[in-house]
Order: C-alpha cells, then structure tokens, then sequence
C-alpha cells in the first residue's frame, strides 16, 4: 500500500458524510439563513465549495486554554480540514442549517465531560415557527448522557433512547428572552470507555407543535419592530413588555413541571426521598462528602449549571491534590513541607513555588507542578468567586487574555506589553515584534496560530473600547492546607465592574426591553 494512498484513507473519516435515514433527513422546509462570517471566509479562501456546503465533519478544536470541559468556555468554534491539508473553522450553528453535517468529538476517558454553547440562529420570529432536535450516536456499547441547559443555567432537557445507538432531546421553545444554550455530554454509567470512541452531533428543523404558546410574544415583538420609529412608538412597546411578563411565569412553571416529570421517571431507586434542599446537597458534595446514586440524580435535574459545576470542581480539586500530594511524596517531598507549599501560574504562564527554603526541593516541585499547569488553571477558573461572577463577555475577554499572554511569551522569549498593540490601516496587528509578526502572518495551516491571531485581534479592539480602565490579568493561585490544595483568589488587576460597565452594549432608553428576573449564566 502506497504512503499517498494511506494518508487518503486516514483523511476519509473527516470527509464522510454524515449518513441520514429519512426520517431524519432534511424533509422539512427551513428559512434561507445567510453564510457566518467563518463559512462566507471559506468560501473566499476556497476552502469550501458553495455547492457542496453540507457533509461537513467538525471536529473538536482543543488547541487552546478553552477546552470544551466547562461551560464558561466559549469553545463554539471547530475545524474543518480541507484536501490541501489546510484548515477552517464553522460555528456549532452551522449543524443546524445543513442537517448532512455533523461534529465529531470523544470522551477522553470515564470522567471526561464536554460542553458545547451555541445559539439558534434564527430570529424569534422564525424560532417560533420551527423546533430544534438535536442528535448524538454513540461508540457501540456506549451509554452516554447528554443534558440541554438554557441561558439560566436551568437544565430544560435530557437526550433520551430513539435507536441502538442514539439518543435525541428537542430545545423547548417556552422562552422568548434568549436562543443561547449549552449541551453537555457525559459518561452515563461510570464505566470506561475507549478513547478511540467517537460520538456524533448532528441536528433537524422540525415544525413546532406548540407555538401557540409564544404566538402572541412573536406577533407583539412584530409589531414592536414595525412600529419602532412611528409616533406611538412607546405604545408598542410597552403592549411587547406587558406580554414578556407572562411568558416569564409561564416559563418558570414549565421548568418546574419538566423536572418534576423527570424525577417521576427515574426508577424506584434513584427518586430521593430526603429533607436535604438542593443547596445543602451542592455544599455536601463541595465538602467531599459521598453522595448516593439518588441525591446525584436529584441534584442533576435541579441544580443550577452554574452552582453544580462549581461543587464539581471543588471534589475534582480534592481527588486531584490526593494524587498530587503523593506524586510530590514519592518525589522526596515530606507532609510536613506540603502545607508551606504556594503555587502560583501567572497571566503569561510562568509558574513559580514558594514557600520552600531548600531551592532544589522548590524546583522538583514546580517541574511537577508544571505537568498539572492546564489542570491547576481549569480548577481556577472553575472555582474562584472572582471569575465565576465575571459576564460571559467579560470573562472570554480575561480568558482571551491569558491565551495570547501565554502564546505571546513563549514565541518572544519574554513579555510583549498588550497595551502597547495596535491595528494598522492594513489589518495587521501593529507594536509585536518582527519575530512574531511573521509567525502569526506568515504562518500557514496552523490551528494554534490562527486562533490566536483571531483573539489578539479581538483583544486590541477591547482595549481600545475599554479606555483607560486597564487589562484583566490574573494568576491563578494555590495553597496547600492539611495536605490539600486549595484555591487562593487574588482577583484581577483592574477594576471589573468598570470594564464591564465599557464593554457593555447599551441601547437607548426609549427601547428598553423587560429583562428576565433570572441570572445568566451562559
């Protein structure tokens, strides 16, 4: 067998296209949504055919500090390979205008959990018109949860059997405030799985059988849009804000009526019967304490994505400082030299011990700390207050952040001040140093570089929008107590408040819209 013919095979998986019965064919007429901006530079770059849109394979895109392992990260960008070995990136959305697509990921092993955020791409209007099925098939002999969460944080659906090997949940349509959800998939009996196993993600537009419930929020919202510049304009809007209210209650109750038919469902077994509240629960799980199988399930149907994944990562943290703790132990490390231990990973990615007087024991230790540093910086993000009530747009920006500080630092050998970056009239980024530039410009077919090309772009123009208010730095910080690790957080830099203030997009007074009462999570 020839080396050319053996690269064309390997290639084939990517290419395949995702085969589909009838019954979950494209039978239903969806509305014409116009190109993304990444399917429109495909286009122009002819990576793709415009003919030939559908069949694409995406696949995960974990070349970057945001992992799809936590639902903060915005991690809504995947490849696609071409045939000339080159590469481009479509937004989850695109699964939902051509249903021959798909996106192919896999669980690292038993424990491993990814998230993929997304938003309908179709205005209210529109979404009311059509609902949103979503499909995963599984490895053979695999069990695999997946669980929809809206814009709350509220979970509003779990994929259930429709096949030997695929499982398929519908997004409700009972909110008219948000199209930004999250899935999140994961190992449903524990058991281990092959890494090789692949899953995938595919979508269909079905006709909406309960529209009727939104129908008059749409039809305001219409008018609203039609009227907005007339002379009685504020009289629309205020019927649109009136009919919102009532949505909101309606929405409230359908949730609760959704997890209550849920926990019905579950076997005999698994229904708790305990006095614990939800939050009582979270905390003991935080604590360490072991949870049985139906206080599990429990708080899986009513727990708050945000708070469930914050207790998450605190048992995570302490399974992890086990094995650390003895990893450092076996090295020469005593108990008692554990609790003077503090790790620190700075903005660029420098990691430094201290706490350690003897200099060869601090730098066995932060060689082995150094093997954990995209772990520790998981266990942060995921557990420090500081970033945990950070905006999604804020905290991409703080995540976005420490991407290119640490890209920028390892290309240059040192610190390149982002304060000191500019665009130019060409496009380029302007202030880096003549090393960088030509890798991040000159650079073909590299994932790494072109997303941060991407970022530093994005990041320059958030500067330039946030005035004087300074860039979101922060280390990641730990300290060992007892023998465990805990976070330490130190906060940020700047003032966040303000920067959220400059960052936030504010519209006129006149056209204010009622807000939900509900946090956003997503």
């Amino acid at each position: 067998m020839s080396e050319d013919f053996k690269r064309e095979t390997n290639r084939m998986e990517v290419y395949s296209t995702n085969q589909q019965s009838s019954t979950w064919g494209a039978a239903f007429n969806k509305p014409l949504i116009l190109l993304t901006p990444q399917e429109g530079a495909a286009l122009l770059e002819r990576k793709m055919q415009q003919k030939s849109m559908g069949n694409m394979t995406l696949q995960e895109n974990n070349s970057t500090l945001a992992t799809n392992n936590s639902y903060r990260n915005q991690n809504t960008i995947y490849e696609v390979s071409g045939k000339d070995n080159s590469s481009t990136f479509l937004d989850f959305r695109f699964l939902m205008r051509d249903e021959t697509s798909c996106l192919k990921g896999s669980l690292s092993d038993a424990g491993d959990v990814d998230f993929y955020n997304f938003s309908i791409p179709y205005n209210r209007t529109l979404q009311n018109q059509f609902a949103l099925e979503i499909k995963m098939e599984m490895p053979e002999e695999s069990n695999y949860r997946m669980t929809l969460y809206d814009e709350y944080g509220n979970q509003v659906g779990e994929a259930q059997w429709e096949g030997k090997n695929y499982k398929t949940l519908t997004i409700p349509n009972w909110d008219t405030q948000t199209d930004k959800y999250s899935i999140k998939i994961e190992n449903e009996d524990g058991e281990e799985i092959s890494s090789e196993g692949y899953y995938k993600i595919s979508c269909r537009i079905t006709e909406n059988k309960e529209k009727e419930k939104t129908d008059a929020v749409h039809q305001a919202y219409c008018e609203w849009e039609l009227h907005k510049n007339d002379e009685n304009w504020q009289e629309y809007r205020d019927r649109y804000n009136s009919l919102l209210k009532e949505p909101e209650n309606a929405y409230a109750k359908e949730v609760e009526q959704l997890h209550q038919k849920q926990y019905e469902n579950l076997p005999a077994d698994k229904q708790y019967k305990g006095s614990a509240s939800v939050d009582e629960l979270l905390q003991d799980m935080a604590d360490g304490k072991e949870l049985s199988d139906s206080e599990l399930e429990y708080i899986k149907i009513f727990a708050n994505l945000k708070d469930y994944e914050k207790a998450k990562k605190k048992v995570e943290l302490k399974e992890f400082s086990e094995k650390f703790s003895k990893e450092l132990e076996n090295n020469g490390i005593s108990k008692e030299e554990l609790d003077e231990i503090h790790i620190k990973i700075e903005s660029n990615g420098k990691l430094t011990v201290s706490g350690i007087s003897d200099k060869n024991v601090q730098k066995r230790v932060e060689e082995l700390a150094g093997k954990h540093q995209e772990e520790l910086y998981q266990f942060y993000i995921g557990i420090a207050d500081s970033i945990e009530n950070l905006s999604s747009d804020v905290y991409e920006y703080a995540a976005q952040i420490q991407e290119v500080n640490r890209y920028l630092s390892a290309a240059s050998g040192g610190n390149i001040a982002l304060e000191d970056l500019y665009l130019r009239a060409d496009g380029r980024i302007g202030g880096l140093p003549e090393k960088v530039e030509k890798l991040l410009y000159e650079t073909k077919n590299n994932i790494k570089t072109e997303d941060i090309r991407d970022i530093l772009t994005d990041i320059v123009q958030n500067i330039s929008k946030s005035g004087n208010v300074g860039i979101p730095e922060f280390s990641s910080e730990f300290q060992f107590q007892n023998g465990t690790l805990s976070v330490v957080d130190g906060g940020f830099s700047v003032d966040m408040d303000m920067l959220s203030d400059h960052m936030t997009y504010k519209t006129a007074d006149k056209y204010d819209y009622y807000k939900y009462r509900f946090d956003r999570v997503l």
